[in-house]
């Protein structure tokens, strides 16, 4: 168990996740935070790669976990884990950012808001966000080259497995074969 001091360090396998989430269906904003402390630096790494622009991976980072604050009630363990649900969420609305203008507004004391009630975050920790990303960038170059190249074609490029197939001339069952390999390992990477 995490020290109150301690980001709760989430795995796939961690079974800590998902106790968090359902603390945050019950409008637990500790649990938010505590997601937001232990998470923040991945999915903001992953959306700086998809957006390429820091301050437009800012606003999708609080718009991502003011969706796990919305979407925290129907969220299922069973389906998938906590993590994999977020990296998900945040993928989906990156790719989402890409493609519309959505509209953000400066809230006072400096925090990025969007309309609503969920509690406003801004990461201040860009060590944490460095080495988070150090260890993204390290566990991707540890990748197979194809694995490597479909994960960054999907997860980045926003590219769905029929486009990869035929972009890398792969039948679409090795591309999802490739993807799930490499999307398990990466995992891996994070585990304690």
């Amino acid at each position: 168990m995490a020290s109150p001091n301690r980001a709760v360090e989430l795995s796939p396998r961690h079974p800590e996740g998902a106790a968090l989430v359902r603390r945050i269906a019950g409008g637990d904003e500790g649990a938010l935070a505590a997601l937001y402390d232990s998470t923040c630096g991945l999915i903001y790494g992953l959306l700086l790669r998809i957006l390429g622009s820091s301050a437009t991976a800012e606003q999708v980072l609080v718009a991502v976990y003011q969706g796990v604050w919305e979407q925290a009630a129907v969220y299922d363990e069973e389906r998938e884990k906590p993590l994999t649900w977020l990296i998900t969420m945040a993928h989906g609305r990156a790719i989402a950012r890409l493609g519309a203008d959505v509209q953000y507004e400066e809230g006072q004391s400096g925090y990025l808001k969007i309309a609503g009630s969920v509690p406003a975050f801004k990461h201040d920790n860009d060590s944490l966000i460095s080495e988070r990303q150090r260890i993204v960038r390290s566990a991707l170059a540890a990748l197979p080259p194809v694995e490597q190249q479909m994960i960054e074609l999907a997860y980045f490029s926003g590219l769905r497995q029929n486009e990869i197939a035929a972009r890398i001339g792969l039948p679409p069952q090795s591309v999802r074969a490739g993807i799930r390999a490499g999307m398990t390992r990466l995992c891996g990477a994070f585990e304690p």
